[in-house]
């Protein structure tokens, strides 16, 4: 009865502003069950000082749901009420929807039905009877207790190749396969920052820039209940302005943006309590002019009918360049994707993202999932000969970081996920280091300890392995009175004995002593000592296993440290689990002796990082789609490192040119990231209004760190020229 009441405050606010006058009736069945919830007032920011009321506990019924529930039984005075209608809105607390399709059909032919309920298990018979007229609405816990292997995924790819995986499922029954298309409409929420949609039309999904999922996010003051109704009453609503309820693109596109508009008002400001709980005053209206669909657009010739026949008073304000839903805006919104129609490749790659392991296929697989169009800057030649790929990626890259070190907004079109000052567009990136986040901020929140926490970090050298980790310090920093860590950084292959390990430790254990959370960066452990690759791990392993190190003899607790161990000699994990490899019995025997093993159960999580070489192959006129998108995702790499450095050590007013920056994107690097910072913080920062090649340091200087691909540079330098691209730069 909770969410009855709900979704009917929702409705009866905002129907009463919409000029719509439906009759809005309700029955209820089975035994109602009384939940308690706990509300606190916690600050927001906000200008009222009644808002900001969030649910602190829920007090749920002690017996738990029926596995049949009560039948609903309709009494014939109840028929003249639920008969003679268009739609209906059901909602289901028990688990098990009731089994009235039949009856209701029977008393209104045209209905639709919009479900919301928390088995997507039991609602097969509605969507084989009414099919595009009826709607469901699960929240993603619906999902996770019904069918779904979730894993702690945090990439938005990973959430929604689960849930693809699950709804596809015989056990849910939604999915045809015959025909591969779902039966009925679905809506899933994944408050308080995405929501997806599939169904017969496609699969859509919109997430909130910046914002990865509520896993990885911190919340501490409290849930926010009522916005899974808020969005059950906003697809009523829409049904009840247009009568019916298809979502293309541009639907979806215009539906979601208001959702999580909405959204992010109850996540921000809670509720109002002023004597008694009060929903917020949200807006339901379209995100059009005029309060007009104009994803009508799009929605073909008979329901562009249906919804103009509706609207014929405000079909004028409906054009194609509508600046709210049209092509333009949602081809470059990075926060909107449509995903491919189901097919042998992606389906594979489904497999692959929502899949319980990790390696190079997974990688791959979810950097493509989310196959994202972008723009192009000179597809054609004058002669209306076509270009090859590669160079119109590089000019396409080029634009944006021009864009981003002059104005500050190159990047706005990208999928971005930033920590501190770590920026990347990279799913296959950003899942390993928000797990390094999450199990070093729960780390440091811990009361008690009892050994340092172990982690291991791998990438070639420069690939930003030290940077990453300093980042991750840095941001669960900010949630602290003062930074609590303290950074030390040891290079083994400067150790002349495992003696001097202890040394090492000393100054860590002083940090402890001191009520800081020292993170001791062991770069190069993979080094020899000793005449053996990976000598000195041993030495590490009564530290990494009962927290203590010996001086003489004697047992020293460590006490609360992050411990780092940086490969140098292996650029991957997969290098170091190829020395247990059975098949090499000589080399298997030699990495027990070394405690190479006990070494690696010891690591508590791994970070590959991948460096930012541009393999010769991406850059030849027969690059694959494949390859161009290799190229794309290691370009953006390098754009991002480029400006960084850029802000970090150049004056920002000044205006850098396109000669520059193309020199800096495509250079060979010997030392990755750590070469970009060299050859950018050795170059001339002249007082100047335009940095050309002019400042960048001398080739004497310069062959230290880099080579320039002089030739391809002139290359796409004459193809900017030829194809009229001066001017945009």
């Amino acid at each position: 009865k909770g969410r009855l009441e709900q979704c009917l405050t929702w409705l009866n606010s905002y129907l009463a502003e919409s000029g719509l006058t439906p009759q809005v009736e309700c029955l209820t069945y089975g035994p109602e069950k009384q939940v308690y919830q706990i509300f606190k007032r916690q600050k927001t920011g906000g200008v009222n000082d009644h808002d900001g009321w969030f649910m602190v506990n829920q007090l749920l019924p002690s017996e738990e749901r029926v596995k049949n529930s009560p039948a609903f039984v309709i009494s014939e005075h109840e028929c003249s009420i639920v008969g003679n209608n268009t739609g209906m809105v059901l909602i289901d607390d028990s688990g098990v929807p009731p089994q009235v399709c039949d009856d209701m059909m029977g008393l209104n032919p045209d209905m639709w039905c919009i479900a919301m309920g928390i088995s997507v298990a039991h609602w097969q018979e509605w969507a084989q009877r009414l099919g595009k007229r009826f709607t469901l609405f699960c929240r993603l816990s619906d999902l996770e207790t019904t069918r779904m292997e979730m894993d702690s995924a945090v990439t938005w790819e990973s959430i929604v190749a689960m849930c693809l995986r699950a709804l596809k499922t015989s056990e849910v029954g939604l999915w045809d396969p015959q025909t591969k298309r779902f039966l009925c409409h679905i809506v899933v929420e994944m408050f308080p920052h995405a929501i997806l949609y599939v169904g017969p039309g496609g699969t859509f999904f919109r997430y909130r820039k910046g914002m990865l999922p509520k896993k990885s996010s911190f919340k501490k003051r409290g849930s926010v209940p009522c916005y899974d109704t808020m969005v059950t009453a906003m697809l009523t609503i829409n049904i009840f302005r247009f009568n019916c309820l298809d979502f293309c693109r541009n639907c979806f596109f215009a539906f979601s943006k208001q959702v999580l508009v909405n959204w992010k008002v109850l996540n921000d400001h809670g509720y109002h309590f002023d004597g008694q709980l009060e929903l917020p005053e949200l807006d339901f209206g379209s995100v059009c002019p005029a309060d007009w669909p104009c994803s009508a657009v799009e929605c073909g010739e008979e329901r562009g009918t249906r919804l103009r026949s509706a609207w014929q008073d405000q079909a004028s304000s409906c054009q194609n360049d509508c600046p709210c839903a049209s092509p333009e805006m949602i081809r470059s919104d990075p926060n909107f994707v449509e995903l491919p129609k189901t097919s042998t490749e992606f389906e594979k790659n489904l497999a692959l993202v929502a899949s319980q392991s990790w390696g190079e296929e997974k990688k791959k697989a979810l950097r493509s999932f989310f196959h994202r169009k972008y723009a192009s800057h000179c597809n054609l030649q004058n002669d209306g000969v076509r270009y090859a790929g590669h160079i119109d990626t590089i000019i396409s890259v080029l634009h944006s970081l021009k864009e981003e070190v002059n104005r500050g907004s190159g990047f706005d079109h990208l999928p971005m996920c930033q920590i501190g000052h770590l920026r990347t567009t990279d799913p296959a990136e950003i899942d390993p280091v928000i797990t390094l986040h999450q199990v070093m901020d729960s780390y440091v929140s811990k009361e008690a300890v009892l050994r340092p926490l172990c982690i291991g970090v791998f990438g070639p050298p420069g690939s930003g392995k030290s940077f990453a980790v300093k980042q991750v310090a840095d941001e669960i920093a900010r949630h602290y009175d003062g930074n609590p860590f303290d950074f030390f950084e040891f290079n083994l292959t400067q150790f002349a004995s495992p003696e001097e390990i202890n040394a090492a430790i000393d100054p860590i254990r002083a940090s402890v002593a001191r009520g800081r959370v020292p993170i001791a960066f062991w770069d190069e452990f993979d080094c020899r000592y000793n005449g053996d690759e990976f000598g000195y791990l041993r030495f590490f392993l009564p530290s990494m296993q009962d927290g203590v190190t010996y001086v003489h003899g004697i047992p020293y607790h460590i006490g609360r440290a992050i411990f780092v161990f940086a490969g140098g000699v292996k650029a991957s994990w997969e290098g170091m689990e190829d020395l247990l490899s059975p098949e090499n019995t000589e080399q298997l025997i030699k990495s027990k002796t070394l405690k190479i093993p006990d070494f690696m159960s010891r690591l508590r999580v791994v970070l590959d990082i991948d460096g930012i070489e541009i393999p010769a192959h991406l850059l030849q006129e027969s690059a694959t789609e494949e390859d161009l998108e290799e190229l794309r995702r290691i370009l953006h790499k390098r754009a991002l490192i480029i400006a960084h450095q850029m802000q970090t050590h150049w004056k920002k007013a000044a205006r850098k040119s396109s000669g520059l920056l193309l020199r800096l994107l495509l250079g060979e690097y010997k030392f990755g990231a750590r070469s970009i910072e060299a050859v950018i913080e050795a170059s001339r920062a002249a007082d100047r209004l335009v940095y050309g090649l002019p400042e960048l340091i001398a080739p004497s200087a310069a062959r230290i760190h880099a080579n320039w691909r002089v030739e391809l540079e002139r290359r796409i330098d004459q193809v900017r020229k030829s194809a009229g691209l001066r001017a945009i730069w």
